[in-house]
């Protein structure tokens, strides 16, 4: 496993890296950011997933800005 920044969770079943960025309350995008070796679509029992610990927030480039 390459170096994680924040720690590692072990996947049990029925974990998904959806449900686990939201258990985490880390961003989808972040969680699959620190895990780019992961196979998205066939998690096993006992796989590492890295759950980054700070997050930058995304780039505001493309934010939408309602003025009233």
């Amino acid at each position: 496993m390459h170096n994680c920044h924040g720690f590692l969770h072990v996947v049990q079943k029925g974990d998904t890296l959806y449900l686990l960025s939201r258990r985490y309350q880390v961003p989808l995008w972040a969680v699959l950011a620190a895990n780019p070796y992961v196979n998205i679509y066939n998690l096993q029992v006992g796989d590492e997933i890295c759950i980054p610990r700070r997050v930058r927030p995304r780039d505001e480039c493309c934010a939408i800005v309602i003025d009233k």
